[in-house]
């Protein structure tokens, strides 16, 4: 679960970035350099999350609603941030109940 936090969290960092810096940069200053850079960056991450989701739900840490839930959050900017906080509270609740 550690690692699915950290790839939501560099998804939606990743996105991001992509939206608010590199894509004004190509549009308002003809510089698509950033563009070239920064989406396969955010295109390995975006991968990295989705099969660290499938890795989670194949091994029952994570149920098909929360898999597809994390998935379609992928698409939304800064909304995996709210599913880092989502995965940690999941996580919580799993120590939690492994220590009874």
């Amino acid at each position: 679960m550690r690692w699915l936090r950290v790839a939501a969290v560099a998804e939606a960092t990743t996105l991001l970035i992509l939206f608010s810096v590199a894509v004004p940069l190509k549009h308002l200053y003809s510089w698509p350099l950033a563009v070239r850079i920064l989406g396969p960056i955010h295109g390995l991450t975006f991968f990295a999350y989705l099969w660290l989701v499938l890795q989670s739900l194949g091994a029952g840490l994570l149920s098909r609603g929360g898999a597809v839930r994390l998935a379609l959050a992928a698409f939304v900017p800064l909304a995996g941030f709210f599913s880092a906080g989502f995965l940690s509270r999941r996580a919580a609740t799993h120590r939690d109940q492994g220590s009874r």
